[in-house]
């Protein structure tokens, strides 16, 4: 389906000393397993929604209200982490988390409210008398995103694809086909192949709440287009999606992972909300690649 950009870009404002964000590009995923299955035309008028906020943590930190927001609980496992980076990281992940469960519950639960739990599958979720929205985190140095749906389930990663990664790595952490598919190209195409694979993986693994309990080289992917080659939950259907991120001249490579429950035919859209640049602007850019 055809990406929106949007006429008109919707930028929350509300003091000087609260985060901005602006809304970006919006696309409409339809169901691939029901539109191949369907008896009859799909309504298209999208049924679910998924927003992924993205954001760089020293940006997010400058805004002097961010770190009134998370509890003791968060303060207890942020003091946990010993390297600077990871921890301011870390620190705007839950940030951006609690600001993005507000929207997508309309602000009825304020974001210094929301109170998590590990569920049954070891995934954090939001813990129980509060709005149930489904959500995941991914955070690395220079960047974090959040995924929230009230609808769907969702896993998310996100990977910087200039760096270097061992021959080794790649080998520990690709199914035999992929890692014939991805041997033999010139080595920068390699790494970024293998890194698109890897945020596939993640993000699969974080929706399914298995983790690094899963063994990588037992997940098959294939790219271009991207299909999971492996079994699902009955009764429901996968799908994915990825994207490339431009930040502060770094290029990041994002994976989104969704769960269509069973009977759910419908149409979902993807929005991209991103902090928003002392102008005003966004200051991530995101492109979507065709899955």
């Amino acid at each position: 389906m055809p990406t929106r950009a949007g006429n008109v870009r919707r930028v929350e404002r509300r003091s000087a000393t609260r985060p901005r964000f602006v809304e970006g590009w919006r696309k409409d995923v339809q169901q691939k397993v029901a539109e191949a299955n369907a008896a009859e035309p799909l309504d298209l008028t999208p049924s679910n929604r998924i927003d992924v906020w993205m954001a760089n943590p020293d940006a997010l930190m400058k805004a002097e209200s961010s770190l009134t927001l998370l509890s003791e609980l968060d303060w207890e496992a942020i003091n946990r982490i010993q390297d600077p980076a990871k921890r301011r990281s870390a620190i705007a992940a839950r940030v951006l988390l609690r600001i993005a469960l507000s929207r997508a519950t309309a602000h009825k639960t304020a974001p210094s409210d929301w109170r998590f739990v590990i569920d049954g599958n070891l995934r954090p979720s939001v813990a129980p008398g509060l709005p149930p929205v489904h959500f995941s985190i991914s955070h690395i140095d220079q960047l974090v995103l959040v995924a929230v749906s009230t609808t769907l389930e969702v896993g998310i990663d996100v990977e910087c694809i200039d760096q270097n990664v061992s021959e080794s790595l790649i080998s520990n952490f690709t199914h035999l086909d992929e890692h014939d598919s991805v041997g033999g190209l010139p080595r920068p195409q390699e790494i970024r192949e293998f890194l698109r694979l890897w945020t596939l993986k993640e993000a699969y693994t974080k929706l399914v709440g298995s983790g690094h309990g899963m063994d990588f080289k037992t997940i098959k992917f294939t790219l271009d287009p991207v299909q999971f080659k492996g079994q699902t939950k009955p009764g429901s259907a996968l799908q994915f999606e990825n994207f490339y991120v431009s930040s502060q001249h770094n290029l990041f490579h994002a994976a989104l992972a969704i769960r269509h429950p069973a009977g759910d035919a419908g149409v979902t859209e993807v929005q991209i909300i991103s902090l928003a640049s002392e102008d005003g602007a966004g200051s991530h850019h995101a492109a979507p690649l065709e899955c």
